[in-house]
């Protein structure tokens, strides 16, 4: 495989385009980036309050569960799958916090985090063992994972005590950065290690590039899968513990809902092709923070969410066929 099929990230806005690639495709290419930047320059023109640092702080603290879960869906989509289950795999481990609360929050934090690497390995085990289609796999996921985070506290919401490390993590800035923004800025820099330094990313992206090559190659193609969905799995119970800090309670009907999609939406519009064998680390980050700041932009500007979400399909389907045409 070529250096380029296993970058995993683009090249930054403002380096040499590559030698025969026009101006027009390296755009393209750096389509999110644009974009991040020119909705940022019109929200500081026309949005009232866009300036506010408080809105900065707001903007990370959504940001960093999405940006976690979209590192998993990266990987998995490089390998030429996908992991529709990490919204209701927050979800389970928002509702294992609040089940295991009782134990002390060291630990409800400790089975919550585990609740998600649970389901992450199960989802790797029915791909990389049944050999179950990823999409059928965790779509079964989604459903199971939304209906026992139900079940385990019947389908209501539990707050979480005013004091302890969860309502810590809820609230904690170092000046406008959240302490969670940090720690996913931390995890997708280890993220991107293991994709660029490790054997299983470079597994993954082989396995991404041509399944058929890396078992002729005796890569194992099964650890591999195995191997990512359970990271996948890991993340989004990561996740859901941002979540459920951030909103002081464990509810299993308001986590994660829809998270899925903007994680896909982020990914792919990031640089990470839905066709697999390379994956955008930096990319899917922008991605996660482009639609942030549109759905704040919405917000700000009072406008409807039904146009908002219209508006928002509309954009995503334009980053989206943008990326394509820049591949």
């Amino acid at each position: 495989m070529s250096e380029h099929a296993a970058e995993a990230a683009p090249s930054a806005p403002g380096s040499t385009p590559r030698a025969g690639r026009s101006d027009g495709a390296w755009i393209r290419a750096s389509s999110v980036y644009i974009a991040f930047a020119a909705l940022v320059i019109l929200d500081l023109i026309v949005t009232p309050g866009f300036r506010n640092p408080a809105v900065i702080r707001s903007l990370l603290f959504d940001s960093a569960p999405v940006i976690l879960i979209a590192l998993g869906q990266s990987l998995a989509i490089g390998t030429r799958g996908i992991d529709l289950s990490v919204g209701s795999v927050m979800a389970l481990s928002s509702s294992v916090i609040g089940i295991s609360l009782s134990l002390g929050q060291g630990a409800s934090i400790t089975f919550g985090i585990g609740a998600g690497l649970a389901c992450g390995i199960l989802n790797g085990l029915l791909i990389a063992v049944l050999r179950i289609d990823p999409l059928i796999s965790s779509l079964s996921l989604l459903v199971a994972a939304r209906g026992l985070a139900q079940a385990l506290l019947g389908g209501a919401r539990m707050d979480l005590p005013f004091a302890g490390p969860i309502p810590w993590l809820g609230a904690a800035t170092i000046s406008v950065i959240p302490v969670t923004a940090l720690i996913a800025l931390g995890a997708a820099i280890l993220f991107a290690f293991v994709v660029k330094r490790t054997a299983p990313g470079h597994y993954a992206i082989y396995a991404g590039a041509s399944r058929t090559a890396a078992f002729l190659a005796g890569q194992p193609v099964r650890a591999t899968l195995a191997f990512v969905y359970g990271l996948s799995g890991l993340l989004a119970g990561i996740a859901g513990l941002f979540a459920t800090a951030r909103l002081g309670a464990a509810d299993p009907n308001y986590i994660g809902v829809q998270f899925e999609l903007d994680a896909i939406a982020a990914a792919v519009i990031g640089g990470t092709p839905l066709s697999g064998g390379r994956i955008s680390v930096v990319g899917t980050i922008f991605g996660v923070l482009l639609l942030e700041v549109l759905d704040a932009s919405f917000i700000m500007n009072d406008i409807s969410s039904t146009y908002a979400q219209i508006l928002k399909a509309a954009f995503i389907v334009g980053a989206l066929y943008l990326q394509r045409a820049g591949g």
